[in-house]
């Protein structure tokens, strides 16, 4: 009997009254019918019974083990089969045998929040039947809160949400290449950038991307070619020249950018040839540039009418040398003693009075005689000018 009641208060406290039954009644009611046949002396008898009352506890402590895998095993596969009453007791009972146990609680609070993850599921359900994803998906997403061990309600979140990214990345691209069409590469860009997010790998993204800098650079480049021959037409060869290289910089296979910068670069150098005698028309006075003047001229066989600037300067440059080929008359005075010589021109002797005709320049003359100082003077001679006259006289003693 000693026996008996020490191993019942361990297993009392192990709550076995709970979850030992029907073995714990059955050893309770042996260990009565011992106290009795002991009460009445019946000393062997009583000892028998409690021997059998012992025996049960033995075995029913034997088999705590067994019977908690069992609860947790039947109450999981409760759970499953959405049997929440069956599943709450056998949690409940697998918590009373081992109230520490960690699947058991785990078990018992997804049996209590089942029903109203079924409940989500439902309405989820027929959402999906309606075609209103978002809806599934927002009922779905509750559900799988609700208990995210619960498979059913994670395998649909995932497939409907599949389904949204599906129909959300067809959208992007379809809204992408539509935008992309009609050169609207902002909103082409803003919806690839979706589809991207969703699908960043998909060859119909990547294709998409490299249509749209293709679309964006050959609109780059008609930009700068539209530029570039309104800079030509407007014969501002310098800056049509920078723009073909900025072509070229981009597209180096841009053969409208090749052709045209040779053309605007041929242009810069001609207008540059041109401007060299027309900044400077003095120049024309000598032999040697009037005859390169005139090679520039025979070059430019016609004057360009798309060229007006052009045109212009060819025509200025014709009359200046025309006027730099026509003498001028010079009217030269002496004393008739001073020796007069024009450098380049000849020697002149002595006069009072004499008429020459001298092409546009610059000439020194030089006037001699002697017992008196050399005289040298600058005669600059202008294109056009007939009124020109020079005194020439040696008029210092030495």
């Amino acid at each position: 009997m000693q026996e008996w009641l020490q191993l019942r208060a361990r297993l009392e406290l192990a709550n076995a009254s709970r979850w030992g039954e029907p073995e714990w009644g059955r050893s309770q009611a042996a260990a009565d019918s011992g106290a009795h046949l002991f009460a009445q002396r019946q000393f062997r008898e009583a000892e028998q019974s409690y021997q059998q009352a012992l025996l049960g506890l033995n075995q029913l402590a034997s088999e705590r083990d067994r019977r908690l895998r069992t609860a947790l095993a039947t109450a999981q596969q409760a759970l499953a089969d959405n049997q929440l009453e069956r599943a709450t007791e056998q949690f409940q009972l697998a918590l009373a045998i081992d109230e520490h146990n960690d699947a058991a609680r785990t078990g018992l609070a997804r049996s209590s929040a089942r029903a109203l993850v079924l409940e989500h599921m439902a309405v989820a359900e027929r959402a999906e039947a309606d075609a209103d994803l978002v809806a599934a998906q927002l009922a779905y997403q509750q559900a799988a809160t609700g208990d995210p061990g619960y498979e059913p309600a994670t395998a649909a979140l995932q497939r409907v949400s599949g389904v949204i990214a599906t129909q959300a990345f067809q959208q992007a691209m379809t809204q992408a290449l539509t935008a992309l069409d009609s050169g609207q590469f902002g909103a082409a860009e803003k919806s690839l950038a979706e589809a991207a997010a969703l699908r960043p790998s998909d060859t119909a993204v990547i294709d998409a991307q490299q249509r749209l800098a293709q679309a964006r650079q050959q609109t780059h480049l008609n930009r700068l070619r539209r530029r570039a021959e309104s800079l030509a037409a407007a014969e501002n060869w310098q800056a049509a020249s920078a723009t073909y290289q900025e072509v070229l910089a981009a597209d180096a296979t841009a053969g409208f950018a090749r052709s045209g910068l040779e053309k605007a670069n041929a242009r810069l150098e001609l207008n540059r040839q041109f401007d060299h005698y027309l900044d400077k028309p003095e120049r024309l006075y000598a032999a040697q540039p009037r005859e390169n003047a005139e090679a520039l001229l025979a070059v430019v066989s016609s004057t360009p009418a798309e060229e007006p600037q052009l045109t212009k300067k060819i025509l200025t440059l014709q009359r200046l040398l025309k006027l730099a080929r026509t003498p001028v008359a010079v009217s030269l005075h002496s004393d008739g003693a001073t020796d007069v010589s024009i450098y380049h021109v000849g020697q002149l002797g002595t006069f009072t009075s004499r008429q020459l005709e001298l092409l546009p320049g610059t000439y020194t003359v030089v006037g001699t005689r002697s017992g008196y100082r050399d005289i040298r003077l600058q005669l600059s001679v202008s294109p056009g000018n007939q009124d020109m006259a020079l005194t020439i006289r040696c008029e210092e003693p030495i």
